[in-house]
């Protein structure tokens, strides 16, 4: 069986890894397609930081990149010797965390399990025997399968907003170290690069600025708990489901936990309970409950709490929930007016940098890659009905323009978000990869050939 692999960030490499080990060199041929070098394959913009500061957000028992070995990455650390991890239940920098990725995937090239073509992928044809994708090099390679696993989009700049992205060359660049910054955002990217301005010796006042001015809860040791796909509310009214998750986490508080336990318990039926869940309950949880699910789902590591609360004491981190109604650059410096949460009088703040932190690209409209244009234009991708990725079926398949479902393109990862919510972290990303190799598998033969489908 011919399989390509678009993009060689991590979930393009877990991809390789689990079809590699699925089905060896001898029945497979793993095509991983991506334009960086071999030796950088699978480090990807979110583990391509140099800051130690910058921690993992799941602890290294739940991070392997293999979902049926889960102690893969914590005897990766022991055999490298690594003092940053003295249990299973630390947490790694991503900086480290990017190490093991890349070593995996040049394990993979090593031993043949994977190969690296090195190039971006223009368009890909889909015919009734296989694929044939278009090559920048000009070169068109055939495949069986074709599976997206590009990762995050590059993200458009915020609309009249002179900002810059936070993990540009050049986003700090020409700064004196008291400088003002407005940070927009306060997620877990926020604190990344609050941090990485501390630890640069920048001690100018931070700002960061969010509709609602929520911090990210922190991890704590937890009692695990479960619960059963029976106990949970499938598609009833949002209310509903906020009332019986608060009733779980009171309950989970009785027995001696607290409400991360019931979050954590709940993990595992996420992906159920938001397909189960129709067009406008999503809408309605996008506007309203949202920001409150990120804060307590996607929690920062105790260490970053403790760093972070120390610039927030120090008065060089300020949180301000607000908004932002006008900003023009004035000689050297930045004129923000702001209004607060609630209403009120316009504030006016100068900056010498604005900083966007509010998340990643999520409309398959404003994509800057070019294979994923190529597919909306010709019809054969289209965005989900909230806009807010691809759609993509429960099988992983990209659907098209004309509500197909493709036989032999598949998306993975962040491209399938909009299909089920909770995708993008590695420990949902692995599950993805070992599904999608159990189902590719009943389609060939026992030599690997594939079958007609």
């Amino acid at each position: 069986m011919r399989v390509a692999i678009v993009g060689g960030g991590a979930t393009g490499v877990l991809v390789a890894a689990h079809f590699a080990r699925r089905f060896g060199v001898a029945a497979a041929d793993v095509v991983v397609i991506d334009p960086g070098e071999s030796e950088s394959l699978g480090r990807g913009v979110a583990y391509a930081t140099d800051d130690p500061r910058h921690l993992l957000n799941v602890r290294v028992a739940n991070m392997s990149a293999l979902s049926n070995q889960p102690d893969h990455l914590y005897e990766w650390l022991r055999r490298r010797g690594s003092e940053d991890c003295p249990t299973p239940f630390s947490f790694i920098s991503r900086a480290v965390y990017g190490d093991y990725v890349v070593d995996l995937a040049r394990e993979a090239l090593a031993v043949g399990q994977a190969r690296h073509a090195r190039a971006s992928c223009l368009d890909i044809d889909e015919r009734s025997d296989g694929v044939r994708l278009r090559l920048s090099t000009g070169e068109a390679l055939d495949a069986d399968f074709a599976i997206l696993a590009t990762g995050h989009d590059a993200k458009p700049t915020l609309a009249g907003i002179p900002a810059e992205q936070p993990w540009n060359d050049g986003a700090l660049a020409d700064l004196s170290a008291d400088a003002p910054i407005l940070i927009v955002g306060s997620g877990l990217t926020m604190v990344d690069m609050a941090l990485s301005l501390d630890r640069r010796g920048r001690h100018g006042q931070i700002t960061a600025m969010s509709r609602r001015g929520l911090l990210p809860s922190a991890h704590r040791p937890t009692i695990p708990r479960s619960v059963s796909i029976g106990e949970v509310p499938l598609g009833v009214e949002l209310s509903a489901q906020l009332a019986w998750l608060r009733g779980l986490a009171g309950r989970f508080a009785a027995e001696g936990a607290d409400w991360r336990s019931a979050v954590d318990a709940l993990r595992p039926h996420t992906q159920r309970l938001w397909r189960a869940m129709t067009i406008e309950q999503r809408r309605r949880f996008l506007r309203h409950a949202r920001v409150y699910w990120d804060i307590h789902r996607h929690r920062m590591a105790p260490e970053i709490e403790a760093a972070l609360r120390a610039l927030m004491d120090s008065g060089r981190l300020e949180i301000v929930a607000g908004r932002i109604v006008a900003a023009q650059r004035i000689d050297e410096q930045i004129v923000v007016d702001i209004v607060r949460r609630g209403g009120g009088a316009i504030i006016t703040r100068r900056f010498a940098r604005i900083i966007d932190c509010t998340g990643l690209s999520e409309s398959p409209l404003q994509s800057a890659n070019p294979l994923l244009r190529a597919l909306l234009e010709r019809g054969a991708a289209r965005p989900d009905a909230l806009g807010i990725g691809f759609d993509v079926a429960e099988n992983l398949s990209l659907v098209g323009f004309d509500g197909r479902a493709s036989r032999r393109v598949k998306a993975i990862g962040p491209l399938a978000r909009a299909a089920f919510w909770e995708c993008i972290a590695i420990p949902d990303i692995r599950l993805q990869c070992a599904q999608l190799a159990d189902a590719l598998s009943a389609e060939t033969g026992p030599d690997g050939a594939c079958a007609t489908v």
